[in-house]
């Protein structure tokens, strides 16, 4: 028997790199010769042992036991029974959305996709069935697809046929041409961002003009705690680890031009 049984997704050096590999669009049999397997199959046994496994939608390894336990089941119980009974349908029968519907009452599958949002729940196509919903919640409408329990085939809408003349081709890589830029700048922490759970190595150090103050703050528990844990665990103070999340959050939400002047860039 594997000794990796903790069922948490190992994210060694090697299962990384695989995962950006893909990520930055190379097969499976490229990254099997890159890594010396024999073939892609060999490739996934090593992904296996590392409780990843293949979706074919994602085209990429995925945590295996992204499933929901029996736990999650109980806090659907204490929610709703109509809720953990779908949870349990889709999990243990594996039928459809529209079968799930019909039986339980439902108009149709969307009207199933609207209770279950209602409840607190979200569709995830990783593990083939509904969530609970924690930390930052969207409130978009959910997906038809999600609906629907199946992921609509790619050529099912084509893209619009375009003439574009040479003058037009021109203006428009021209006007592209500072987001692609940006894009390939930026290259190494988009895939950072798209590979789940992958590490991106050292946290970036900020030195920061100015005095130092005494803020306080208040938070939950469980983040204080968390934020001690993670200063033990990789060796950083609190105080870098409040700088880099506040720099790197005006960063995000318009104000990376007053975080570039503090910081002389």
């Amino acid at each position: 028997m594997d000794s990796n049984t903790n069922k948490q997704a190992i994210y060694s050096e090697r299962a990384t790199d695989i995962l950006r590999g893909l990520v930055e669009g190379k097969t499976r049999d490229e990254l099997a010769e890159e890594f010396g397997y024999k073939n892609y199959k060999t490739l996934d046994i090593y992904m296996r042992r590392r409780n990843f496994v293949w979706d074919r939608y994602k085209q990429n390894y995925v945590h295996a036991y992204s499933k929901l336990d029996s736990q999650e089941i109980e806090v659907g119980v204490a929610t709703s029974s109509k809720v953990a009974t779908v949870i349990s349908m889709f999990q243990k029968e594996g039928a459809d959305a529209k079968t799930i519907a019909k039986r339980l009452g439902f108009t149709d599958h969307r009207d199933l996709a609207t209770y279950m949002k209602g409840k607190g729940y979200k569709w995830s196509y990783e593990i083939g069935n509904y969530q609970k919903v924690y930390g930052r919640i969207e409130t978009e409408d959910t997906p038809l697809a999600a609906q629907s329990n199946q992921v609509p085939p790619l050529t099912e809408t084509p893209l619009p046929s375009i003439g574009v003349s040479l003058g037009d081709s021109k203006e428009l890589l021209e006007r592209f041409w500072p987001l692609l830029e940006l894009l390939e700048r930026n290259r190494g922490r988009l895939i950072d961002l798209i590979v789940p759970g992958a590490e991106s190595g050292t946290v970036p150090r900020y030195a920061v003009p100015g005095i130092f103050v005494t803020k306080s703050v208040h938070m939950t528990n469980t983040l204080d705690q968390m934020v001690r844990e993670y200063s033990k665990e990789k060796n950083i103070s609190q105080r870098d680890i409040f700088a880099v999340a506040l720099i790197e959050f005006f960063q995000r939400y318009g104000y990376e031009r007053e975080i570039e002047t503090l910081l002389g860039r």
